[in-house]
């Protein structure tokens, strides 16, 4: 294959440019465009040209935020790659008709992927497109094809994106194409490079990739208090700056801010749900390229011959003066072209990721010769030593702050002298457990738990013998306890266990097992001097006609565990 790139100036030009590198109209030539002239009526006519001039090439384009052409940076300019397949085939697809970004992506992986398919450049409205929904969509038709490119931009305008082909032009649309080859070799890589600073904060309202409350504050007023009103007052056009950073596994993912609303949420280029903990992000312009030349060593061995580069906004607009270092260092290895996103497509094994901040790297090769050079990349210093005292400050203040803010969380979780969950927890859990079982209709038993005479034992032997029972009672229920169970101190010697997709003759049978085993355990009071305790246990499950909370169920549990005691104890009742 053959990559070419150039700026769009005049159709004169263009053809100019096409004789002189002998690009020639083909099936297997493919067309991309990344221009910042949001313009409808300028795309309509530029795709003209394409029409008139091109007319058996697949072509799919995109508006930006900033382009790419040949590893360099432009703004408020129109870039045209040429590719040319010798043994790939290509097929295309654009569509805004589905009801939402999931079924969009789902609609365009059933039209697309075929036996030989390696991987789909896509784009997507970079406003009202769901890019998370988008990809889920598409790994719901199949996992394994590789998605590269990213959500449309307007020069953080905000006001409307656009994606095309020669004949369509939409708003709020998925395009893409899949290139179809048993010779085509892909190297796909990211860099993000943004750090997580302050402590962790909890998501509290969330539908989709709108945020209403971060800590039962307004998205808004979120912003306001952490980063001050300045900030606040200029989202979401400044959000893109400060995204909001989660964990996903080792990964570490942020969400950029890409719309603000009246009632203080504000929209996300992806998904956040309830629960999820996030911290604010901000960049550093030192480790962001202090990182490049290990990125671009990955590409060492590699066939190489055509490098599409699908980049964030934040980070053109964070360092504009030296933001091409990272790109154009990649022209040195192959043409390299692309355009600034509002989110990037990445996939890491069978995962499709959606990311911001990040560069993300599309190499692509048909031929069998591999990079064998290694290309040096210029590194940059930018940071002043205060800023980089400052920037280090900022990252060990978040680590201790992330230990303390560990530990505190685990204090108010845990019981102190079982280390099992205390009864705060459990209502916290239980609550929720209730409400996932009663929508997936799936079983839920709780298991109620008492030391049967306990008062007679630290009459007899001592607080502190009594409590060495309640230890070794908690160990017996961890070691004893399935993966998904939840067990907690309830109070005193009480315990009580969670059974998540366990009906109530499995819940017994299990609780069964715990009596044998507890009834058979010993504590040693002095050297050669032990003694034994047995439980009482009382076991029920949700009923999803009559229970409508949680605490209806730990009643039933509750008057089962009291008919075990007043039946003889050291037995099981279920009710």
């Amino acid at each position: 294959m053959k990559t070419t790139n150039t700026y769009f100036n005049s159709e004169h030009e263009l053809l100019e440019f096409a004789k002189k590198e002998n690009i020639c109209d083909d099936e297997k030539l493919l067309i991309q465009i990344f221009t910042s002239k949001n313009n409808f009526e300028f795309i309509k006519k530029l795709l003209s040209i394409f029409t008139k001039h091109f007319p058996k090439s697949t072509l799919i384009g995109s508006t930006t935020d900033g382009e790419i052409c040949n590893g360099k940076v432009s703004t408020k300019k129109t870039v045209i790659s040429f590719s040319t397949f010798e043994k790939t085939n290509l097929e295309i697809y654009i569509s805004n008709k589905f009801k939402d970004y999931f079924e969009g992506g789902k609609n365009l992986a059933k039209s697309l992927i075929k036996d030989d398919t390696k991987v789909i450049i896509s784009f997507i409205d970079g406003l009202r497109g769901n890019g998370e929904d988008f990809l889920n969509g598409i790994n719901s038709v199949n996992n394994n094809i590789i998605i590269s490119g990213g959500l449309a931009g307007d020069n953080s305008e905000f006001k409307k994106t656009y994606v095309f082909t020669k004949d369509t032009i939409l708003f709020d649309g998925v395009v893409g194409v899949a290139l179809n080859s048993n010779n085509l070799k892909i190297f796909t890589d990211y860099s993000f490079d943004w750090q997580a600073i302050g402590k962790k904060l909890t998501i509290t309202h969330a539908i989709g990739n709108r945020v209403f409350t971060i800590e039962d504050k307004t998205a808004v007023e979120a912003y306001n208090y952490y980063l001050g009103e300045a900030v606040s007052e200029k989202l979401p056009k400044v959000g893109i700056e400060f995204p909001l950073i989660i964990q996903n596994n080792d990964l570490n993912i942020a969400r950029a801010v890409i719309g603000k609303e009246d009632d203080g949420s504000l929209i996300f280029a992806g998904n956040l749900k309830i629960g999820d903990k996030v911290r604010f992000g901000c960049a550093d312009f030192d480790s962001i390229f202090n990182e490049t030349q290990k990125h671009v060593d990955k590409l060492l061995g590699t066939c190489v011959e055509s490098i599409f580069i699908y980049s964030c906004m934040a980070r053109r607009r964070f360092i504009p003066e030296a933001i091409e270092a990272e790109t154009s260092v990649y022209n040195k290895i192959a043409p390299s072209s692309g355009f600034y996103t509002y989110g990037e497509f990445f996939s890491c094994g069978r995962n499709k990721l959606l990311l911001n901040q990040s560069m993300t790297v599309l190499a692509l090769s048909e031929s069998s010769i591999c990079k064998q050079n290694r290309v040096e990349f210029q590194a940059l210093k930018h940071s002043k030593l205060t800023l980089q005292a400052l920037s280090h400050l900022i990252n060990v203040s978040t680590k201790e702050l992330d230990i303390l803010q560990n530990k505190l969380e685990f204090q108010n979780q845990t019981d102190p002298l079982t280390k099992l969950y205390n009864r705060r927890y459990f209502s916290e859990v239980s609550n929720n457990l209730f409400k996932i079982s009663h929508r997936d209709f799936k079983p839920l038993s709780i298991v109620m738990i008492d030391i049967d005479n306990f008062k007679n034992i630290n009459d007899t032997y001592g607080h502190s013998i009594g409590d060495r029972v309640i230890i070794k009672l908690a160990k017996t229920l961890f070691r004893l306890k399935r993966e998904s169970d939840i067990t907690c101190r309830y109070g005193g010697e009480e315990f009580i266990m969670l059974l998540p997709n366990t009906s109530i003759r499995g819940a017994s049978v299990y609780s069964e097992k715990i009596r044998k085993k507890v009834e058979d355990t010993t504590v040693e009071i002095e050297e050669e001097i032990t003694i034994t305790f047995t439980i009482s246990l009382g076991v029920t499950q949700i009923d999803f006609i009559n229970d409508k909370n949680i605490e209806t169920v730990i009643n039933r549990a509750d008057e089962a565990l009291y008919k075990a005691k007043k039946e003889g104890r050291n037995q099981v009742v279920s009710l």
